[in-house]
């Protein structure tokens, strides 16, 4: 079994910065301990796909893209109209039993875990640091929780996911890992951060 590294390295023990008051008014860091699994249906299989997954997943699936539904610890995003992320902790492998139940006429399965790193931000300034280079309407009665977005930060694809009251979580391809994290803590500059290195 291949062991996931964090593409952050040594980026995330950079340390924290104070603030222009002196203060850390943000807290900061790498999500660990999620896979991410990705199940799309193929044209006019939709149905007969959320009828195979309904059993296993022992819930419905989002009817609206960028509705996410959170049950327990496991996250369903609609990301498309046909497309569907799932979300869970590490020990739970759900990728087997999607492969048993989803059939290859009615769709496709494709763990991606290993190509995307989850970067979060939260505190009460966190909307503030998203909207300076995030094109999403944030506002809280808008962008509610449990609510996600795909857009672009500086052309690069970023998925941005509102976890909870003032945390959000934004999934980057490994490949500008570093370069969002290096954004997301010089915006955060102002109002002073720690980095957790857990979470």
């Amino acid at each position: 079994m291949l062991e996931k590294n964090s593409a952050l390295g040594a980026v995330l023990k950079s340390g924290s910065r104070d603030g222009a008051g002196g203060q850390h008014g943000l807290r900061v860091g790498e999500a660990k301990g999620w896979k991410l699994v990705q199940v799309a249906a193929f044209p006019g299989t939709i149905v007969g796909l959320e009828g195979a997954l309904r059993p296993l997943l022992r819930a419905e699936l989002p009817v609206r893209v960028g509705q996410a539904t959170a049950i327990g610890a496991r996250r369903l995003l609609k990301i498309g109209p046909e497309q569907f992320w799932i979300i869970t902790l590490d020990d739970e492998d759900i990728a087997p039993d999607l492969q048993c139940v989803v059939m290859p006429t009615l769709g496709s399965v494709t763990a991606l875990s290993h190509s995307r790193t989850c970067l979060w931000i939260d505190g009460p300034r966190s909307r503030e640091v998203l909207e300076t280079g995030i094109a999403l309407d944030l506002h809280p009665e808008v962008f509610r929780q449990n609510f996600f977005g795909l857009t672009g930060l500086h052309h690069t694809p970023i998925t941005v996911y509102r976890s909870d009251e003032s945390r959000y979580e934004l999934y980057v391809l490994r490949t500008f890992a570093v370069w969002a994290w290096e954004w997301l803590i010089d915006a955060a500059l102002p109002f002073g951060y720690e980095i957790v290195e857990t979470g």
